[in-house]
């Protein structure tokens, strides 16, 4: 009885010292995630009361957005970045752009440096925030406006509602606003694999980041999310990272997808009023590079690719219509993310607008 007794108590001990041990494990862990957590709070405060000059803080309707400003003269080119990307995204365009007139970049608000804006972040929220930024900066145009996807679709409401002030367009494979095509048109395994639909991705950084992972994993990311931008200066890549840490870009990026994607926004925009007569141009991504992403990248059968190819062009061709002077340009090395593949196509588009807006002949 007395060895059962001394078995038990050693068996009891035992189980003490394993539940002491997994406890001690648990609250490691926890410490750690708490640890990683506070530190990428405290790095995110820091790097966000630290803008980068030249930019500066202009307040706009009811919030304050980051302003990046370069050059002189007329007319002032405007560039509305796509879904999720901060200005940094386009300053080397910005720079090269400004040698010659006024350039203005900017963070959408919840963006980068920009404070948070109202919700539900609405197109009509988003112009009226841009429109009144130009205004407290300064800026009253003559104005070109550049927009890269979904930017495409602000810019497009913006002139509708403000045709007086525009005097030109360019259009980057623009979001339309009857994107929901694709929802309605694809098969759902091919929807998804396609990832037109692109906010389940921007869930992995805002799950990583609520985790304190988000450092941790960066190679990962930027391997797997972000690899189009590799050839952009580690100087404007960090500035885009800083931005994806932050957990107001994601809120402000998965509220502006779910309004694109709500029909009473989207017919709003359509409603909006008629686009005015300008000189407009529409580049494309090139359709060869496209399907071959979505084939061998992304698992799509060559038909479904094809598919999902002849829709986003019949979409982005919607814009030539918006113009009796409109111009389609396929960049034939390009992906989505054009200004990036392309720069040197880009800048000599819109550079031709510029001297066209000006009266003077493009020069070849």
């Amino acid at each position: 009885m007395v060895l059962l007794s001394r078995l038990e108590d050693s068996r009891i001990a035992s189980l003490s010292m394993d539940l002491s041990n997994v406890l001690l494990s648990v609250a490691v862990v926890a410490l750690a995630f708490i640890g990683a957590n506070i530190y990428t709070r405290f790095s995110a405060i820091s790097w966000m009361n630290a803008p980068y000059p030249p930019g500066r803080m202009v307040r706009a309707a009811n919030t304050r957005l980051y302003t990046r400003v370069k050059g002189e003269g007329s007319p002032v080119i405007v560039i509305e970045p796509g879904l999720g990307s901060p200005g940094a995204e386009w300053w080397l365009i910005q720079d090269e752009l400004a040698r010659m007139t006024t350039v203005v970049t900017y963070d959408r608000a919840g963006y980068g440096w920009s404070r948070p804006g109202k919700f539900p972040r609405t197109g009509f929220q988003i112009v009226d925030e841009l429109s009144s930024m130009l205004y407290k900066a300064g800026i009253r145009g003559p104005l070109i406006l550049v927009g890269h996807s979904q930017g495409g679709l602000y810019a497009q409401l913006f002139g509708r509602l403000h045709p007086d002030r525009v005097a030109g367009a360019v259009f980057l494979d623009p979001v339309s606003s009857n994107n929901s095509r694709f929802k309605a048109e694809l098969k759902p395994s091919v929807y998804r694999d396609s990832r037109i639909d692109v906010l389940p991705y921007a869930r992995m950084p805002a799950a990583l980041r609520m985790l304190g992972l988000m450092r941790i994993c960066r190679n990962l990311i930027e391997s797997r999310l972000l690899s189009y931008q590799a050839a952009l200066p580690a100087t404007i890549r960090e500035v885009i990272w800083q931005h994806l840490t932050l957990p107001k870009a994601y809120r402000a990026v998965a509220n502006e997808h779910e309004q694109n994607d709500t029909p009473a926004n989207s017919s709003e925009v359509r409603n909006a009023g008629a686009f005015p007569p300008v000189p407009l141009k529409v580049i494309y991504h090139s359709p060869r590079r496209m399907v071959h992403t979505l084939t061998q990248f992304r698992g799509l059968q060559k038909e479904d690719a094809e598919e999902v190819e002849q829709i986003w062009q019949q979409l982005a061709r919607a814009y030539i219509r918006l113009s009796p002077q409109s111009e389609w340009i396929v960049a034939r090395e390009s992906g989505h993310y054009i200004h990036i593949d392309e720069p040197e196509l880009v800048i000599e588009e819109i550079r031709q607008l510029v001297l066209r807006v000006r009266g003077a002949s493009p020069v070849s």
